[in-house]
């Protein structure tokens, strides 16, 4: 039954076209004077006469900025004590909050922080953001800066947010054994395994299903559960990660929590191209299956690596974002929300799925 669900997941990643997205402003350079820049306006997704909001909101010690699209809150900067975490909800679905962005870089075992959000407007055209900070090492050090320069826009009819920019990272001196790879950013998701299902069988679901990959003269798909900690040595100057969303069914109450609602799950892709071929970047990804049926666990973390073997200590990157709203597209243009569950189910109880309406 596994096989059957996984493979209408794999669906999921495999049907959906690649979006336009923006040019990189090829003026815009580290540590922009954000006073004077020049907002990206290069051919992103044909959005005209959208209208783009941010709202700050404070919760706690966390604050909020929600990304508005002709109303519809389709994504989240989240400041948690200075991260940088972006969360995309293309869909319609109430609960469509999936993977989530850390779009900073760090070090081995560093918690997460240093990060200033120096502009954050939205034009006609999308939300454009500049944040700067320092590289995370350890409890509450740093080892070097960086800065990104996004813009990203929402397609209301298609359910597609679009980004592009740039990043860059200047360390201090090269990596070596006693700092460890640089990790250039992280997605953290969630996948459960072998979980009571709303369907009433046991089985995978979560926020993700699989993890499509892409490099130079390199690809591959990581299945969390079948290898839990993926780190291959194959490198490239430009890395693609395609965190394919999953209609999450865990069945709350039979684990004996209160329950929560199914819902459909975005994908969530990641490209950084260098614009230096000699910098190599390498996948790596953790399952922690410790947690592995726990819904409120990040447990999956993923990230492009630059190995500590690397001399390199200025890296510039263009930066592409994609989020897909899955019940929109699988089967376009036709799919429904119901459709999509009903048919998940249907292959949990063995039973064959309905032609798409």
């Amino acid at each position: 039954m596994r096989t059957a669900v996984t493979c209408l997941l794999f669906l999921l990643g495999v049907l959906l076209p690649m979006g336009t997205l923006v040019t990189p402003n090829p003026a815009a350079t580290s540590n922009p004077d954000v006073t004077g820049w020049t907002p990206l306006s290069a051919t992103m997704l044909q959005t005209p006469g959208v209208t783009y909001l941010v709202e700050q909101v404070q919760v706690g010690d966390i604050t909020e900025y929600r990304f508005r699209g002709d109303g519809h809150h389709f994504m989240t900067l989240v400041d948690e004590q200075g991260t940088l975490n972006l969360r995309p909800r293309p869909g319609r679905d109430i609960n469509g909050w999936g993977s989530s962005w850390y779009a900073q870089p760090f070090l081995p075992g560093a918690e997460l922080g240093h990060t200033a959000i120096d502009l954050l407007q939205a034009t006609a055209e999308g939300i454009q953001m500049v944040a700067s900070g320092s590289v995370s090492q350890g409890a509450s050090s740093s080892y070097g800066t960086w800065d990104v320069i996004l813009a990203v826009a929402y397609d209301p009819t298609e359910r597609i947010i679009t980004g592009t920019g740039t990043y860059t990272i200047e360390l201090p001196a090269p990596l070596d054994a006693s700092t460890g790879d640089l990790n250039l950013y992280r997605i953290a998701s969630n996948y459960l395994h072998n979980v009571p299902l709303l369907s009433g069988d046991l089985g995978d679901t979560g926020d993700m299903s699989v993890a499509h990959v892409a490099g130079q003269d390199m690809g591959f798909t990581w299945v969390p559960p079948q290898n839990p900690a993926h780190f291959p040595t194959d490198s490239s100057p430009w890395l693609s990660i395609d965190v394919v969303g999953a209609y999450n069914m865990v069945d709350t109450v039979a684990q004996g929590y209160e329950r929560i609602e199914p819902a459909i799950k975005p994908s969530l892709q990641v490209t950084l191209t260098a614009q230096h071929p000699e910098v190599e970047i390498v996948f790596g990804g953790i399952y922690d299956t410790s947690v592995a049926q726990d819904f409120w666990e990040d447990n999956i973390g993923i990230t492009p690596l630059i190995p500590h073997t690397s001399s390199i200590t200025t890296f510039a990157f263009e930066v592409e974002l994609e989020s897909r709203a899955a019940e929109h597209h699988v089967f376009m243009p036709t799919i429904t929300r119901a459709w999509l569950r009903n048919a998940t189910e249907g292959l949990l109880r063995g039973v064959a799925v309905p032609t798409a309406p």
